[in-house]
């Protein structure tokens, strides 16, 4: 319990040994379905902006979400990876569709409720940047820079209280994949107990990977097929070692 980051980036490390095939392909995979299921989509609005022709908007729109929800769905899926091999259990890149086949639809809601509240922690900056963007377009002549920096501030706010409340939500889809019976708004209080005292923790274990993270975009994005599945395992790690039991933390040494 309470390890320190550095050993949960060693655990993380130890884990993957002889892992990376799976993780980095179950990462590769979800990508590239992602970016493929998406093209349709992107082309659709495109032309529907370009021709003027709203339905097909709309329909590039609604496709969009349904990827969207698939990813949610992915992403998850590769969570269920990590902590079966967290836990030293057998895994396979067959356990992506974990989540596809055990209530879905929790994992819908969870992603929707981030959603929800990701827009509304940047609407008050979004609604203050209405009149800067009238003034630049000319349908306004009102004065915009007491605006400008309204917006600049809130949007600050809005992105600290996102973060706050990302961090306190962060276990949930772990929680869900743990106990499929349990209800969403269930799983995110659980996960706000977990973290109580220990947001500051996982916000410096996010910090660390940041280095890295840039190191991936420097190389063209390969480096990241790398560096994500570490970082997801040592979030994992940080999962276990918030559990009540030690010995389901220590479960793979």
């Amino acid at each position: 319990m309470n390890k320190k980051n550095v050993q949960l980036r060693a655990a993380a490390r130890q884990n993957l040994l002889g892992h990376y095939g799976t993780v980095i392909g179950a990462l590769f995979l979800s990508a590239l379905l992602i970016i493929l299921l998406n093209i349709p989509f992107d082309n659709m609005i495109r032309q529907g902006i370009a021709f003027e022709a709203g339905l097909r908007v709309v329909t590039g729109m609604l496709g969009i979400v349904i990827v969207t929800l698939i990813a949610v769905l992915l992403s998850a899926g590769i969570s269920r990876i990590h902590l079966q091999l967290a836990r030293g259990q057998e895994t396979g890149l067959k356990d992506i569709l974990y989540p596809f086949q055990n209530r879905p639809d929790k994992y819908f809601g969870c992603g929707i409720l981030i959603l929800a509240v990701s827009i509304l922690c940047q609407l008050p900056g979004s609604i203050c940047l209405v009149p800067v963007l009238a003034e630049t377009a000319g349908f306004s002549t009102l004065g915009s820079t007491g605006w400008a920096v309204l917006a600049a501030v809130l949007y600050v706010i809005g992105v600290i209280v996102l973060i706050r409340i990302l961090l306190s939500w962060s276990q949930t889809v772990r929680i869900l994949l743990d106990s499929t019976d349990i209800p969403v708004m269930d799983a995110i209080r659980l996960s706000r107990r977990m973290m109580k005292g220990n947001n500051g923790r996982l916000f410096l274990l996010c910090l660390s990977f940041a280095a890295w993270i840039l190191f991936g975009l420097l190389s063209l994005m390969i480096g990241l097929l790398w560096i994500l599945p570490y970082m997801t395992q040592s979030m994992t790690r940080f999962y276990l070692d918030l559990l009540p039991d030690p010995a389901e933390a220590e479960q793979v040494r």
